[in-house]
């Protein structure tokens, strides 16, 4: 009786002879996009600017921010999430080449290939490129520097996560995402690796595993505010004469703390409180904006700081609470977080804010107008654009980063 291969075996087998033939044609590929870098930077033309493989939605505005500062800029992932939209990315891996399982082991080298005719800085997060899932995947960043390419590099959370770098945040991660400790080597050695070769590497507000980076910048979320805005005046209820609709929307509830949202709400409601949650989980982005729109409070994540969306939270004129006192000092005293008007709450207070939130509308109306302005200030496409553009130049000339940017002062 023969027998039988697993099929994740039979593929990783194909892969492997798949990337044979093609090593040489890459490198030699790259021998050949030299002289467009060259030309290029002696010309004095703007990079091409190429986000992804991974499809957070922060790469969508980021790169409409540099779309809007004249940058020829393109975002390519290799899937989609759920809560987000086809739409909202400019290409899709399975949209290079035919359908079919046969394909599949050189799809993602003619995606490689493309993105190398079509860009001079890859914008990557620490799980890797556009090589990532094959057999050449620790030479992708030699060969775009042989190409003459840039590569800059920031943390989204998963790719940097590993045990004995995540803070209070560790159990939580542990709990929500059981595989990482597993996966805590191979993150390790990605991160190690990409901190070889990057030309520049961004820490922004994700806690884990960092040895390296060359620009502090917690608040790198960008957000369009003209899309996510404030749509009427909120309401003045108290809890009292009027009820107060809170909003919570995780993906994953142990990270965001949503049992103790959930007890906090219902201690509220036994002192006599009216107050209303609304608790989106894994809901489409655009449900999520219009929740805001009608909320009076945005209840985002407890343990670890802030993420998108609080930022879709100030963009729409709301009081946020999440927990900012957490951060590490090199953080929590960025001028960017000391002027955040986030209410700042961890698991211990998070009942205590939210009663003086309900009770307090004064507190609540200002504290939105401090949302909206805050989130234009530091979140926009003007904002982050312009920090972006800073980044881009340096790694693709060469140059030293200005020394704000160095400095751990990204403004």
């Amino acid at each position: 009786m023969a027998m039988r291969v697993p099929r994740r075996a039979a593929v990783t087998a194909v892969k492997l002879i798949a990337a044979v033939p093609v090593a040489p044609v890459l490198a030699l590929l790259a021998v050949l996009e030299r002289a467009t870098s060259v030309r290029r930077r002696r010309s004095a033309a703007r990079p091409r600017l190429v986000w992804g493989p991974v499809p957070i939605i922060s790469i969508k505005y980021w790169s409409q921010a540099m779309r809007e500062r004249g940058y020829e800029s393109i975002t390519c992932v290799e899937d989609v999430y759920p809560i987000y939209s086809r739409n909202d990315f400019d290409r899709h891996r399975l949209e290079f080449g035919p359908r079919g399982v046969w394909f599949e082991p050189w799809r993602d080298f003619l995606i490689f290939a493309w993105a190398l005719r079509h860009a001079d800085v890859f914008m990557i997060f620490f799980d890797g490129g556009f090589l990532r899932h094959t057999a050449l995947r620790w030479l992708e960043a030699p060969l775009l520097h042989l190409a003459g390419r840039r590569i800059v590099v920031s943390p989204y959370g998963a790719d940097v996560a590993v045990p004995g770098y995540l803070g209070i945040w560790e159990e939580a991660m542990l709990a929500d995402y059981p595989d990482t400790a597993a996966r805590a080597p191979l993150v390790r050695r990605r991160v190690d690796h990409l901190s070889r070769h990057a030309d520049v590497i961004v820490r922004n507000i994700n806690p884990g595993y960092l040895p390296r980076w060359d620009v502090l910048w917690p608040n790198q979320f960008a957000i369009d505010v003209v899309n996510w805005a404030p749509v009427a005046a909120k309401g003045r209820a108290n809890g009292r004469d009027g009820e107060v609709i809170v909003v919570h929307a995780p993906n994953h509830r142990t990270l965001k703390g949503t049992d103790q949202v959930i007890g906090a709400v219902e201690t509220l409601k036994r002192e006599g409180l009216r107050v209303r949650l609304t608790l989106l989980e894994r809901r489409p982005n655009e449900e999520v904006r219009s929740a805001l729109q009608r909320a009076d409070i945005l209840a985002e994540q407890f343990l670890a700081a802030y993420a998108m969306l609080a930022v879709e939270g100030l963009a729409s004129g709301l009081p946020v609470m999440a927990h900012l006192s957490f951060l590490p000092r090199e953080l929590r005293e960025h001028p960017a977080v000391l002027e955040c008007p986030i209410v700042d709450t961890s698991l211990e207070t998070l009942t205590h804010n939210l009663r003086r939130l309900v009770t307090d509308p004064d507190l609540r109306l200002r504290l939105g107008r401090e949302s909206r302005e805050f989130a234009v200030r530091r979140h926009s496409y003007e904002a982050l654009g312009r920090i972006w553009e800073a980044i881009v130049t340096a790694a693709w000339h060469g140059e030293h980063l200005p020394k704000a940017l160095s400095e751990g002062r990204a403004e």
